[in-house]
């Protein structure tokens, strides 16, 4: 009777104390599941503002300002401006264009707004 009493006492104990770690570990999960909760409706309150931004700056009057603020100066390309890939890729087709001046000019405009 004492070995079976001991077994049961031993079984007992080990049950509760894995109910007692079962327990720990629901109250962990729960504790992470809020944390999750937190951050899913904090990044879709960011997603929301981010859409409304989104909105703004595709509006087609912004763009439209914007284009004819910033390319003004632009032009349709001229034929002489293209080359074809056969003379781009041979030996002798050297494109001669200095685009320093270019950029000279855009980093002068650019520093002056």
């Amino acid at each position: 009777m004492n070995k079976s009493l001991l077994i049961s006492l031993s079984l007992l104990t080990a049950a509760g104390m894995g109910v007692l770690r079962l327990k720990y570990e629901v109250a962990l999960l729960k504790k992470e599941l809020q944390a999750t909760e937190q951050d899913i409706k904090k990044y879709g309150d960011d997603f929301r503002i981010y859409l409304a931004e989104w909105g703004c700056l595709n509006n087609p009057e912004r763009l439209k300002t914007l284009c004819d603020k910033h390319l003004s100066d632009m032009k349709p390309m001229e034929k002489d401006q293209m080359i074809s890939y056969k003379k781009l890729t041979e030996s002798e087709a050297r494109v001669n264009t200095d685009y320093r001046d270019a950029f000279k000019k855009f980093l002068n405009e650019s520093l002056e707004q």
